[in-house]
C-alpha cells in the first residue's frame, strides 16, 4: 500500500504541515501509521478525508465541530453501503494516481519521493542505493533556501549528507511550516535585551509598560468593597444565566514536577475521591449548568506535548457528561528557540527546537483554532480564565463578574496579599499611567520590601493568574503581547561529519504573559480574593504549593464552609481537622449554597467525610 509523508500531503492541500496535524487531533477517525522512524504516513483514505474536511472549513465555511459534524454525518449516510464503498474506493485511486503523477512530475520538492513507502522490498532497496549515492543536498524552494541564508541560517544544514533521513525529513518539514517573519521579531527580542545590556522581563512593544521611576501600587477592590456588594452579584448572576460566559482552563502543562507522567490536568487531587483536576473542574461546570439553567461552554487549551493524551482521556471519560459539543480542546503554539547569538536550533529528533509559546499564547491560540469565533457566535462575552493547577479556583464568580461589567473592564484579574515581600507572584502596579502586573524579580529592593503606615506591605497585591477576559477585546487584531525572554539550558542536535550527537547547551525561549494585555486594555479591574478560599495550586511533589498544601487547602476550605454552616468540625492541636473532608461542587459550588442545604447535614464531622 502506497503512502506519502505530511510534507506532500500538505503541498497537495495547499496547507501548512501544522494545520494537518491540527486537524489529526480534531478528528479521531484520522489516525496515520508513523512509520519506524516516528514520521507520519498518510494512505490515500486518509487524505481523501482531510481533503472533504479542508473544502467544509475553507470553501463552505464550517467552523471545526460544524466540519467535524458534517463528516459523520456523510460517513453514516447512504442508503447503499456497497455503493458508497465502490465510490469512496474510485476517489481514493484517483487520489494515489494525482499524487503520484505530482511526484513523479516535479510536484513536489526533488528527493521527496523517497518518503513514499512500497511493499517492494527492491523499490525500498533501490531508494535507498540512489540516497546514498546523490547525498542531495536540502531541498527547499530557492527563496526560502536564500533568506534563511540572508538571516545568518545556513549553519542548519551542516554535514547534511551525514544525517539520518528521517532527520533530514523532520527538518525539512518544520522548515516548510515556519514562520521567517516571527523568527525576525524573535531575533529582534533578542538583540533589544543585549542593547539594554542586562536581561529585561518588560518589552516596548504597544500596550507593555516598563518598569521605571514612576511605578506605584495599583488600586484594587478590596475584599470588604465586594463581598458587601449585591447588585454586583445580582448583575453577574444575570450574565450568566444569559449564557454570557464560558470556562477557559490553560492546561498545556505535563505533570513531571508532581512525578506524574501525563497530563497535569489528569493528577488526582481531590482528597477523598482522589478525582483529577480535569474531572474537579468538570463537576464545577456541570453545577454551575443546574444552578444557571445555561450549557456554559469549557475551553481548554493543552500543549503540544499532551494534547492528544487530553482529548482521549475526555473521550473516555465520554466528556464527563458535559457533551463534547461544548467543550472545546484547542492546542498552545509553540515558537522557535534560539542560541544566545540568534541562530535556530536542531531538536533531537533532527526538526527545528522548538518551546511553547507561554500562557499568553492563549490569545493566539483561540483565534487560530476558531474558538474565539465560536465563542462570538453563541454569545459568549466573558471568559473565566484560570490555570488548570489550582483546584479552589471559584467559578463562576458572579461578584467578580459583576464588577468586571459595571466598570467596563476588558481584562479583570484577581489579586491576594502578599505572605512576605519575596513571594514569587506578580505584583500589581501602575506604570507610566498604565496599569500592570510585572515579575516579582522586577521590583527592586527598596520596593520589594516598602511598607505603609500601617505597617502592611506597600506593593502588597499578587496576581493569581484568574482572570475574566473580554471575547471582543481578545479578537481584536491589535492585541499582539510582547515576548518575554527565558534563558536555559536544553538538550539539541549537534550535526558532524561522522553523523550527529546529542548536546546540552544554552538556549533563548520566548514566551508571551497573558497579563502583558493589562496595559494595552483600555479599563482592567484588579479584584481581591481571599487565599484560603481560591488559592491552592499544585506546582511541586513536595515544599511549598505541594500535592500535601494543596490537599490541606482543599480540607480546610471545607471545614470552613461547615463551621460557617454551624456544623461542629473537631480539630487537633494545630488547629487542622482532624478528619479528611471533601465537599463535590454538585453537592454545593460554594458557602452559601452549602448553608442552603444546612438540614441534611449532621451536626458533627466524627469522621471522614465526603458530600456529594
Amino acid at each position: 500500500m502506497k503512502s506519502w509523508s505530511i510534507g506532500e500531503v500538505a503541498r497537495f492541500l495547499g496547507v501548512k504541515p501544522h494545520v494537518i496535524r491540527y486537524w489529526e487531533s480534531e478528528l479521531p477517525l484520522l489516525s496515520p501509521r508513523k512509520s519506524l522512524s516516528g514520521r507520519r504516513e498518510y494512505t490515500g483514505n486518509e487524505i481523501r478525508l482531510l481533503l472533504r474536511f479542508r473544502h467544509l472549513l475553507y470553501d463552505k465555511k464550517f467552523t471545526i465541530e460544524g466540519a467535524k459534524g458534517r463528516l459523520w454525518e456523510e460517513l453514516g449516510a447512504s442508503a447503499d453501503p456497497d455503493l458508497a464503498a465502490r465510490f469512496s474506493e474510485m476517489r481514493t485511486d484517483l487520489i494515489d494516481a494525482l499524487m503520484t503523477v505530482r511526484r513523479t512530475h516535479g510536484g513536489n520538492s526533488p528527493g521527496e519521493g523517497d518518503d513514499m513507502q512500497d511493499n517492494s522490498a527492491g523499490a525500498r532497496k533501490e531508494n535507498s542505493a540512489g540516497a546514498r549515492k546523490e547525498n542531495p543536498g536540502p531541498p527547499l524552494a530557492p527563496d526560502v533556501n536564500e533568506k534563511l541564508k540572508l538571516m545568518g541560517q545556513e549553519h542548519l544544514f551542516a554535514h547534511w549528507a551525514a544525517r539520518p533521513e528521517q532527520m533530514r525529513k523532520r527538518l525539512l518539514e518544520d522548515l516548510e511550516g515556519l514562520d521567517l517573519d516571527l523568527v525576525r521579531q524573535l531575533r529582534a527580542r533578542l538583540t533589544l535585551e543585549e542593547m539594554r545590556g542586562e536581561p529585561r522581563r518588560e518589552d516596548t512593544a504597544p500596550g507593555s509598560s516598563p518598569v521605571g521611576a514612576d511605578l506605584v501600587p495599583a488600586p484594587y477592590v478590596s475584599l470588604s468593597q465586594s463581598t458587601t456588594d449585591r447588585e454586583a452579584a445580582e448583575l453577574g448572576e444575570d450574565r450568566v444565566r444569559r449564557g454570557r460566559t464560558a470556562f477557559l482552563t490553560v492546561a498545556g502543562g505535563q505533570g513531571s514536577r508532581l512525578g506524574f507522567d501525563g497530563p497535569k490536568g489528569m493528577f488526582p487531587v481531590t482528597p477523598l475521591r482522589r478525582l483529577t483536576l480535569f474531572a474537579w473542574f468538570a463537576e464545577k461546570l456541570l453545577a454551575a449548568r443546574r444552578w444557571y439553567g445555561v450549557d456554559i461552554p469549557w475551553l481548554i487549551m493543552t500543549g503540544a506535548q499532551n494534547h492528544r493524551a487530553t482529548r482521549e482521556y475526555f473521550e473516555k471519560q465520554e466528556w464527563f457528561g458535559l457533551g463534547c459539543d461544548t467543550v472545546h480542546v484547542f492546542m498552545q503554539g509553540s515558537v522557535p528557540s534560539l542560541s544566545p547569538e540568534g541562530r535556530l536550533l536542531l531538536g533531537p529528533d533532527g526538526g527545528l527546537l522548538v518551546n511553547p509559546d507561554g500562557h499568553g499564547g492563549v490569545i493566539d491560540a483561540l483565534r487560530r483554532s476558531g474558538s474565539l469565533a465560536a465563542m462570538q457566535q453563541q454569545g459568549v462575552e466573558q471568559l473565566f480564565y484560570w490555570q488548570v493547577d489550582n483546584p479552589l479556583v471559584r467559578v463562576p464568580d458572579p461578584v467578580f463578574l459583576g464588577f468586571h461589567c459595571r466598570t467596563g473592564s476588558q481584562i479583570s484579574s484577581k489579586v491576594i496579599e502578599k505572605a512576605y515581600p519575596e513571594e514569587k507572584l506578580g505584583i500589581i502596579v501602575t506604570a507610566g499611567g498604565k496599569q500592570a502586573v510585572i515579575e516579582y524579580s522586577d521590583l527592586d529592593e527598596a520596593r520589594m520590601h516598602a511598607r505603609g503606615a500601617d505597617g502592611r506591605l506597600l506593593y502588597c497585591q499578587g496576581s493569581i493568574a484568574i482572570h475574566i477576559l473580554e471575547v471582543g477585546f481578545l479578537a481584536n487584531p491589535a492585541l499582539q503581547l510582547p515576548w518575554h525572554i527565558a534563558r536555559k539550558k536544553g538538550r539539541m542536535l549537534n550535526p558532524t561529519a561522522e553523523g550527529t550527537e546529542i548536546v546540552e547547551r544554552d538556549t533563548v525561549k520566548m514566551e508571551m504573559f497573558v497579563f502583558d494585555a493589562i496595559p494595552a486594555a483600555g479599563t482592567a479591574l484588579f479584584f481581591e480574593t481571599d487565599r484560603a478560599e481560591e488559592f491552592a495550586p499544585l506546582k511541586n511533589r513536595e515544599g511549598v504549593d505541594s500535592v500535601e498544601t494543596c490537599l490541606r487547602g482543599q480540607v480546610e476550605r471545607a471545614a470552613r464552609w461547615l463551621t460557617a454552616c454551624g456544623v461542629e468540625v473537631p480539630r487537633d492541636g494545630s488547629g487542622r481537622p482532624l478528619h479528611t473532608i471533601e465537599i463535590s461542587p454538585l453537592f454545593a459550588l460554594d458557602r452559601e449554597m452549602l448553608g442552603a442545604r444546612r438540614g441534611i447535614l449532621k451536626d458533627r464531622i466524627d469522621e471522614d467525610t465526603l458530600l456529594a
